[in-house]
């Protein structure tokens, strides 16, 4: 079985392959080359978001604490003036 981190680095990496067949691409009319550049823009936006999940599992046993952390702490912090 899988851990979480391993599926996001699989994930990240088939988002990067999919960037790079992307960017390959050539498109041909104008109306390509704004589709071409609507998919390249969406392929890096994937790409970025799994490699934070990557970031994310990697600091921490749990990819949930990793996001609550920081909102528990302060919390608690003004809980207790």
């Amino acid at each position: 079985m899988h851990s979480d981190l391993e599926r996001a680095r699989q994930t990240w990496e088939e988002a990067k392959l999919g960037l790079e067949q992307i960017e390959k691409a050539d498109p041909q009319t104008p109306e390509d080359a704004r589709r071409h550049e609507a998919m390249l823009h969406l392929a890096r936006l994937r790409s970025y978001v799994a490699f934070g999940r990557v970031i994310a599992l990697e600091r921490s046993r749990h990819a949930h604490r990793a996001c609550e952390e920081a909102p528990t702490n302060r919390l608690c912090y003004t809980s207790r003036r």
